[in-house]
C-alpha cells in the first residue's frame, strides 16, 4: 500500500466525505431561526421567505 493510500484511510476510515449537518441562523431580516446545512450556501426563512446567507449570518 502507498503512503497516499494510508493517509487516505486516516483521514476518512469510512471513505464518506463529511455529511452535511445542520446548523442553525438568524435571519437578518425578521431575527426567525433558520436551519441552513453545512453544504448549503443560501436557505429562505420560513417567517419572512427572505433569502438567508450562511456568510451574512450569525451561527448560534
Amino acid at each position: 500500500m502507498r503512503d497516499s493510500d494510508i493517509a487516505q484511510k486516516q483521514k476518512s476510515p469510512s471513505g464518506v466525505k463529511d455529511m452535511p449537518a445542520p446548523e442553525t441562523v438568524a435571519c437578518t431580516h425578521c431575527g426567525s431561526e433558520v436551519e441552513i446545512w453545512t453544504d448549503e450556501e443560501e436557505t429562505l426563512c420560513p417567517s419572512c421567505k427572505y433569502r438567508v446567507f450562511k456568510r451574512e449570518s450569525t451561527i448560534h
